[in-house]
């Protein structure tokens, strides 16, 4: 790639537009630069080729040439964004005055600058997760077991919200916990605790199934202990079924669910 630093004429249109136009565009800069953060910790990052994003919201991002995770940030709201051109650098900077937080990005040489009329009013869906796999078992009961009938789908307990409960053709109560991953014991466990829970508060035998992809030896052995049942789904086979559905979890409401999980 062919690397044109920016000559001082133009960098001093670019401040221009930068300082005039920023909270309505879009900005994208590319080019070689550090990083100094200075606030409640305290950080510096070399000289290095690296990409910068600033939203419409100043939310700002740099990320350098490899990896995921951005080398740096500042969220929306942290402070207004000032940019400079002196001694043939240009400088990026915010000041969050709420924390004395101050960012600051100096340009030695910059590749590429853009500014963008960007529009974007919706948000990301996405197939797949263990809601839509308890969506889809409640409607497709079979799966689990010819008799089940369910009747209320996240049922809040003490111990979390179940899956799927229901009944069978006898009217005896079924309750299903669903994972979309391989089984745990700590799941078995868990359906146990429900389990106990609705026998408590019906005063009768509850048949208790945890639904999963796959179940390990260690994992049937707490089931069968606990007089507890075990349902493969394959739920790579469902998914596709789902393709022409209108997908009703955000990637938000996923990343969220998860971590309510792993709590």
């Amino acid at each position: 790639m062919n690397k044109t630093q920016t000559l001082p004429g133009k960098f001093d249109k670019l401040v221009k537009q930068l300082n005039d136009k920023s909270t309505n565009k879009m900005i994208v800069i590319f080019g070689s630069c550090i990083a100094t953060f200075d606030g409640r910790i305290k950080s510096y990052l070399p000289e290095g080729d690296r990409l910068l994003f600033i939203k419409k919201d100043e939310t700002l991002i740099l990320h350098g040439p490899k990896g995921l995770k951005p080398m740096n940030w500042q969220i929306s709201g942290a402070g207004k964004i000032n940019y400079l051109f002196e001694n043939n650098k240009l400088t990026v900077k915010s000041y969050r005055t709420k924390t004395q937080e101050t960012l600051e990005i100096i340009f030695a040489k910059i590749y590429q600058a853009t500014l963008y009329d960007a529009y974007d009013s919706a948000s990301l869906s996405i197939y797949g997760s263990e809601k839509d796999l308890s969506d889809y078992l409640y409607d497709h009961p079979e799966i689990i077991d010819k008799d089940f009938q369910p009747t209320t789908r996240e049922y809040d307990t003490p111990f979390g919200f179940l899956d799927l409960r229901g009944v069978d053709h006898d009217g005896n109560i079924i309750i299903v916990e669903v994972k979309k991953r391989a089984a745990t014991p700590a799941d078995a466990h868990q359906l146990k605790r429900y389990v106990e829970y609705f026998e408590q508060i019906e005063k009768i035998k509850v048949r208790g199934i945890l639904v999963a992809k796959s179940f390990s030896e260690k994992v049937m052995n707490v089931l069968q202990v606990n007089d507890l049942e075990a349902v493969a789904v394959p739920w790579q086979e469902i998914f596709p079924s789902l393709a022409n559905e209108k997908p009703t979890v955000t990637l938000e409401d996923f990343m969220s669910d998860e971590n309510k999980k792993e709590k």
